[in-house]
């Protein structure tokens, strides 16, 4: 089931992942055993680079849902790119956006409390300060235009981890049949 929630006349859109766990958290360890990573609008934690393999079932799932979500516009999905982060609570990330033209999604492999949500911000925050909190569980699936300013929020208890995917998607006009 997809869900549309609104926020300030723009929306996002959530899931839920059934697949293979398992699967992810192999994946997961063989990134984390050979990539350093890299620094973006992460304070403090883990963001890999670009993942370039692996977690097929997953991508799939996303693909499908970003199916749906842009047919209504006669749009295709094509990923463009994804990748791991890994936090503790006092970890977070700044406010930025993805990209002009893009669509992105985050899976949430493991949350560790209600306390460091997904914030929404508005486009022009010197006039509009309202902010929407999305406060995800485990194998939550988001979809959300890429620019749409957002932040991720530590929760201040340094023995919680957070692990998510974020993924970046473009996309084409459907070829008429």
């Amino acid at each position: 089931m997809l869900e549309e929630v609104l926020i300030n006349k723009q929306s996002f859109y959530k899931t839920k992942y059934t697949g293979n766990l398992e699967i992810i958290n192999k994946h997961i360890n063989h990134i984390l055993e050979f990539d350093k990573g890299r620094q973006r609008t992460n304070i403090g934690g883990y963001q890999s680079n670009f993942i370039n393999f692996g977690f097929e079932e997953l991508i799939n799932f996303t693909n499908i849902a970003m199916s749906k979500i842009l047919e209504q516009d006669n749009l295709q999905p094509i990923l463009d790119c994804f990748w791991l982060n890994i936090n503790n609570g006092t970890n977070h990330n700044t406010t930025h956006i993805h990209s002009f033209n893009l669509m992105s999604c985050v899976y949430y492999h493991k949350v560790c409390c209600d306390k460091s949500p997904l914030v929404f911000t508005s486009m022009v925050p010197t006039i509009d300060t309202h902010e929407k909190k999305f406060i995800p569980d485990n194998q939550d699936i988001i979809f959300f235009d890429g620019i749409y300013p957002h932040r991720v929020d530590g929760c201040g208890n340094n023995d919680h981890e957070r692990i998510s995917i974020a993924f970046n998607y473009s996309y084409s006009l459907k070829e008429k049949r």
